[in-house]
């Protein structure tokens, strides 16, 4: 799978990893209802486009085969570091170190978020 995931569709699967059960379009547009203008229409419109590029997989209602049931196809963990991948590849050139000091230079940390760093870091140097 090689496809990327827009912002709306985040949103779209998000939903999808917080429910335990797989859920309808009806209940995927409800959970989604939240005053950001998007449509019913365009929310199903986007589910579809998660279907085909595999990150959503259906089943046919048995009782109502109109109705389908959606779930994530693809584990939260498996897209957040494929995108994590991509953002390093495409903004830092795949230099994690480079990503890590802009970020670290530009951000106020606390000294518990500081040693949590470091001991990551060390958890690192260890496995190498």
């Amino acid at each position: 799978m090689n496809y990327n995931i827009s912002g709306a569709e985040w949103e779209i699967m998000r939903a999808l990893w917080k429910c335990e059960e797989s859920m309808t379009s009806a209940e995927i547009v409800a959970r989604l209802e939240d005053g950001r203008g998007r449509s019913p229409r365009t929310i199903k419109t986007l589910l579809q486009r998660l279907v085909a590029k595999g990150f959503v997989g259906y089943k046919v209602d048995a009782a109502d085969s109109r109705v389908y049931h959606y779930s994530a196809a693809v584990s939260e963990s498996s897209c957040v570091t494929k995108e994590n991948r991509d953002f390093v590849s495409r903004y830092y050139n795949g230099d994690v170190a480079g990503m890590l000091a802009h970020f670290i230079g530009d951000s106020d940390l606390s000294q518990e978020q500081i040693a949590e760093l470091s001991t990551l870091l060390d958890a690192k140097k260890e496995k190498q």
